[in-house]
């Protein structure tokens, strides 16, 4: 994950964060989001990555970033030269989906995992070490306006 600073400027918040996205250590398929908060809205943009680039950033070789046709390889490239951000921290987790409907999605993530100061993410050997309690779960609720009733009602008194 690679983080850029949170700037407040006259009261408008905005916020870019890259990650790049593992699933099942097949690294033909690895994703770079970038998540942006402007104020209080959030959007997410995508590109596929292949391993050898994905190591090429980690190492420092960024350069060839600058002429991507990707927007997102550009937009990390200017935020790598700006502002010095690098890769930080590798998180491993396993996510079971409760409800997922429209823009509503009720998830639980367990088994919080993080590589301690290694982002070799694509190393199927990484040293992984528990980020939390091993019993602990996250409960995690995404959603724009609607909510359903049901998550209301049941032990979400913080949702009203």
């Amino acid at each position: 994950m690679i983080k850029s600073c949170g700037k407040k400027t006259e009261g408008f918040y905005h916020r870019d964060k890259f990650r790049a996205r593992l699933y099942d250590f097949d690294t033909d398929f690895i994703n770079l989001e970038k998540k942006s908060k402007r104020n209080n809205l959030t959007y997410k943009q995508k590109c596929r990555l292949s391993a050898r680039e994905y190591e090429r950033i980690r190492s420092g070789d960024i350069h060839w970033m600058s002429g991507d046709s990707r927007d997102i390889l550009r937009d990390l490239y200017v935020q790598i030269t700006l502002f010095q951000i690098k890769p930080t921290i590798v998180v491993d987790y396993e996510r079971d989906v409760f409800y997922e409907y429209g823009n509503v999605r009720v998830t639980f993530d367990s088994n919080v995992k993080t590589g301690y100061r290694d982002t070799d993410f694509l190393n199927p050997e990484l040293i992984m070490v528990d980020a939390l309690d091993p019993d602990c779960v996250i409960l995690e609720i995404k959603f724009d306006v609607f909510i359903p009733d049901i998550i209301q009602k049941f032990g979400m008194p913080f949702l009203n």
